[in-house]
């Protein structure tokens, strides 16, 4: 995410890998007969062939409406919280919540970022003898749909938030980059100039402190509390508000903010966002019911190839797939290692991207697609040995014996469930794989099969052993390793080491040694903590109807990541 987007959306979760990414070169062919393509090897063969129907605001048409689907809304709205962080609650309200949610800056394809005029300009950042300084200023006429003023006590609330975090009772996960602020003041007593001085120097700079959050959200009740099944968004702020939130039927309808004072206004009259499973979505957009649809399987493909008036764009995801095991459930590291040394990551992909004709090399890193520098095999590095007897290996030296199939220690099988939701075939058939390979080494494994409704406050909570997750990658694997590896992104479990990498590496300016340090991170962490298997990049397809303009996957860009994304999307005239 060179703003460290990934600063304001590093994004774990089931929902959205499959509907992010780049379209490849076989472009928007209706005739294919089947999908194909690969990972790009190189950032320009990655950039070269986006294919969004980009048109300009003067060429969208003024009205209309688009229809969307996700899997989970909610239950918790307040996206800067625990169980409200997921990459569906923040795709869903980015269009209404800006200042926490985006923050002030766009990204482009390319993950290059800029001040987003319609909030801050005169943005800088600059560093002399050692002490940091950012300073812009924001917009006048920003106001949140309450009418309270976008200011400096709009950013002094964001602050004060991170800065109590949760020993103040906030639920949220912790941002190192705020609690390095050292003060803020308004500069020559002007609230829209903004002047933020840093503790020590933190790198990259680009977009540091340009977040805010509506000043009542310091209450932390409210911000607990006050968005769990509800929604009031006279608290946010962007082109488009809220226009009703049906919570029995899971829909939420947003219409354009006649207060909005952007430069450019919503060109569509409603954006309809509705909860439904897989197979509900394929229904949808075969019956026309919505207007646009990710998918990365050949079951959707099948069912969406020859919807007339629609086209499919087809391309790369940026997300990384990986099974987390969540070391607070399965506790000895000893167990994690060895199913970090038996899995076959190959055999795991293998059921989502053979079916469409997708090769790709399995990925090393979770913080780095192949194309990007910096990435580096720190998974292969970290386990060297892999195979069922390789994790056998493990397990014995660590005091475990063979009981029938399965190995025991203090009497206890080596054992733990995977969370999956809803009945996808695909989910089911990596589990499968997965539950062959772990056998094979004497582990088992059971499925533990939850509503695709509940993933946001399963995934949010961490109420699961293991589960088949991923992180959308961002365009700083530098910034990223700090979000994924310290330990305070896993409730302290962690490494000290790694803590000590992990927090050194905003601290200096030099990219190189950032690289370095986060590609060391990520592999003591595999050798030392052991969490996250990743085994896929993949494929990112999306049917969308004809005419839609400036809608779909575009790598790096993305609704979340970049201020000026709704402004944008509408039908072409």
């Amino acid at each position: 995410m060179t703003i460290s987007v990934n600063r304001r959306t590093i994004l774990t979760g089931t929902v959205a890998l499959g509907t992010v990414g780049l379209l490849a070169a076989c472009g928007s062919k209706k005739d294919n007969s089947s999908l194909s393509g690969s990972g790009a090897s190189n950032a320009e063969e990655a950039y070269k062939n986006i294919n969004i129907n980009e048109q300009p605001h003067s060429n969208l048409k003024q009205g209309g409406e688009l229809r969307l689907s996700i899997a989970a809304m909610g239950p918790n709205f307040n996206t800067l919280t625990q169980s409200g962080y997921t990459s569906s609650n923040i795709e869903v309200l980015s269009a209404i919540n800006i200042p926490s949610g985006a923050g002030f800056y766009n990204t482009t394809p390319r993950g290059d970022s800029e001040p987003n005029s319609d909030f801050i300009s005169d943005y800088k950042a600059e560093t002399k003898d050692g002490v940091q300084v950012v300073t812009y200023r924001i917009n006048k006429k920003a106001k949140f749909n309450d009418g309270t003023p976008i200011d400096i006590d709009a950013v002094q609330a964001f602050w004060d938030i991170y800065k109590g975090g949760s020993d103040a009772g906030y639920q949220l996960y912790d941002d190192p980059a705020w609690q390095n602020l050292a003060s803020l003041e308004a500069v020559d007593g002007d609230k829209y100039h903004i002047k933020a001085t840093s503790k020590t120097p933190w790198y990259p700079t680009d977009g540091l402190y340009a977040r805010a959050v509506h000043p009542a959200l310091k209450d932390v009740q409210l911000f607990n509390e006050g968005f769990n099944n509800k929604m009031d968004d006279k608290y946010f702020a962007g082109p488009y508000r809220l226009d009703n939130w049906d919570s029995s039927a899971k829909v939420m309808t947003l219409k354009p903010n006649p207060n909005w004072w952007g430069e450019n206004k919503a060109a569509l009259d409603k954006i309809i966002w509705r909860q439904l499973d897989a197979e509900a979505q394929r229904a949808a957009i075969k019956n026309d019911e919505i207007d646009a649809l990710g998918f990365t399987g050949a079951a959707t493909y099948q069912a969406v190839k020859d919807i007339k008036n629609t086209e499919i764009r087809n391309g790369q995801s940026i997300g990384v797939k990986w099974l987390e095991l969540n070391p607070a459930s399965i506790t000895d590291l000893q167990l994690r290692r060895a199913v970090f040394a038996a899995v076959d990551r190959e055999q795991l992909a293998k059921p989502s991207f053979s079916p469409v004709g997708w090769s790709e090399k399995v990925p090393g890193s979770n913080i780095a697609m192949a194309f990007q520098r910096g990435y580096n095999d720190n998974f292969s590095a970290a386990v060297p040995e892999k195979g069922a007897d390789a994790a056998k290996k493990i397990l014995e030296a660590a005091g475990y014996t063979k009981s029938g199939d399965y190995y025991q220690k203090d009497g206890k099988t080596a054992e733990f469930a995977v969370t999956t939701f809803g009945s996808d075939p695909i989910t089911n058939a990596v589990f499968q794989a997965l539950e062959g390979q772990l056998k094979a080494a004497g582990i088992k494994v059971t499925n533990d099969v939850q509503p695709v409704a509940s993933s946001n406050s399963i995934i949010g909570t961490k109420q699961y052993a293991a589960v088949f997750s991923g992180l959308t990658i961002a365009t700083d694997p530098a910034n990223t390793a700090l979000y994924i590896y310290d330990s305070t992104y896993y409730r302290g479990i962690g490494d000290p080491e790694v803590d000590e990498i992990c927090r050194s590496i905003s601290t200096v300016e030099s990219r190189d040694e950032q690289l370095a340090n986060a590609n060391k991170a990520e592999k003591l962490h595999n050798e030392r903590v052991a969490i996250y298997i990743p085994y896929g990049n993949g494929p990112s397809y999306m049917v969308v109807k004809k005419g839609l303009a400036n809608y779909g996957p575009s790598l790096f860009k993305m609704a979340y990541n970049d201020a000026s994304y709704w402004t944008m999307v509408g039908w072409q005239k």
